[in-house]
């Protein structure tokens, strides 16, 4: 299923044949992922010269756990039979798999096929280069029951986004999805039923379901109740639940989250030096991502720092951030 949607996604071009491999080099295992029992393939777009030799390489499929870019650095000293064109070698584009097993360990290769071919149909509409087979594809993982794609394809419908808008089978979709338990699912469909919006309104269950998902890590969910227990929105007011769930999305990299937990300790009336510290730590690193609130904040509040509280904000916005 996954590789015609890499055909549709026009991977290989302009060639009679696209790139063939020669010579693999097998990838190693990360310390976490084999400490998780984490297995998988790792599906990537690889620009290969005419000489064979492997250039950009693009994850399209990741799995995470750091296996993602050990599967690059494994792929970057493979080596390839190019592209023919005309007879000629050239240039070109493929795709591979790179897979990461344990041995004795089960490994069920249809869940495998499922988590692919939504991720890659997921790449497509990023990348504003869907087609009929990428929507027909999401369509049926929705049909299987495949929670992703069932809340990616209720979206899809909701907005007419390549498919004939049907916001009554979108909302279904959505609702089954988050049924399943996948986050961002629980979340719309929590919102929906707080507000009484296309649904009927029952606050007590919508907060629990986006409670459940900001716990499972969705970072639209932890953001906003954040915001919900800092300003008192549907739920009491508690500034020690907002920092805790605004500090969920900041150490996974969201700049707003890590603007609100600053802004947290800077607005702390018997704040200690450490705090301080740590609030230029975290509005460095959502500076760094462009955030334009960050930067105005550290115009206003960063006085000249010492050289030993320059090290320390340096060191800390290494400790606060999660290694992706």
């Amino acid at each position: 299923m996954w590789w015609s949607l890499v055909v549709a996604l026009e991977l290989v071009a302009a060639a009679t044949s696209p790139p063939k491999v020669s010579h693999r080099v097998e990838p190693r295992y990360t310390r976490e992922a084999r400490a998780n029992g984490i297995q998988g393939t790792v599906l990537l777009e690889v620009s290969v010269d005419e000489t064979g030799k492997p250039g950009n390489i693009s994850v399209l499929s990741p799995i995470g756990f750091g296996l993602d870019s050990r599967a690059v650095d494994a792929v970057r000293q493979w080596t390839f039979q190019p592209a023919v064109a005309d007879g000629k070698p050239v240039s070109g584009t493929t795709t591979v798999e790179v897979k990461f097993r344990i041995f004795h360990r089960r490994f069920d290769p249809a869940a495998e096929e499922r988590r692919n071919s939504f991720n890659l149909a997921v790449d497509a509409i990023q990348r504003k280069k869907q087609t009929p087979e990428t929507i027909d594809s999401l369509r049926k993982l929705a049909q299987q029951k495949y929670p992703p794609a069932m809340y990616l394809y209720g979206r899809l419908l909701d907005a007419g986004d390549g498919v004939a808008q049907d916001r009554d089978q979108a909302l279904r979709r959505i609702v089954d999805a988050a049924k399943e338990g996948y986050p961002s699912a629980m979340f719309d469909t929590g919102r929906m039923l707080m507000e009484g919006r296309r649904l009927p309104q029952d606050s007590e269950k919508g907060l629990e379901l986006v409670r459940n998902a900001a716990v499972l890590g969705n970072r639209r969910a932890q953001f906003f109740l954040g915001v919900a227990y800092l300003s008192g929105y549907g739920v009491p007011r508690d500034r020690e639940r907002a920092n805790r769930n605004f500090r969920l999305c900041a150490t996974v990299g969201e700049s707003p989250c890590q603007v609100q937990v600053a802004k947290l300790l800077l607005e702390n009336g018997e704040r200690e030096e450490r705090d301080f510290l740590q609030a230029i730590a975290w509005l460095e690193l959502a500076a760094e991502e462009r955030n334009d609130e960050a930067r105005l904040i550290l115009d206003q509040e960063r006085t000249p720092l010492s050289p030993q509280q320059i090290s320390w904000v340096k060191k800390l916005k290494t400790q606060l951030v999660q290694k992706q």
